[in-house]
């Protein structure tokens, strides 16, 4: 049970910052007024909160442990890199 609660606080800790450097970015490069994204946004968002639940959950079976480890830094540097990505091409829409 430690175990399980070790790797959720540092789940939510790894994605919980990275939600918040994200919207940082987000806001910066003023995606927040593209409505066209918002709901890709709000997705983002979502998915970040809970995945530190069932990444968890996940590590429980050892055999998985790596897996959701390498899950939880991919969801991370997806997360960081989606505003550049979504401001490249909502400025070349534009």
């Amino acid at each position: 049970m430690a175990g399980f609660i070790i790797r959720l606080i540092g789940y939510a800790l790894l994605l919980g910052l990275t939600s918040r450097i994200a919207q940082t970015l987000w806001t910066n490069y003023g995606l927040d007024a593209v409505g066209r994204l918002h709901h890709f946004h709000d997705v983002g968002l979502m998915g970040l909160l809970i995945a530190p639940v069932i990444l968890a959950l996940v590590g429980v079976v050892v055999p998985l442990r790596s897996l959701a480890v390498f899950v939880g830094f991919y969801l991370a540097g997806a997360a960081l890199t989606a505003p550049f990505v979504c401001a490249k091409v909502a400025q070349a829409g534009m």
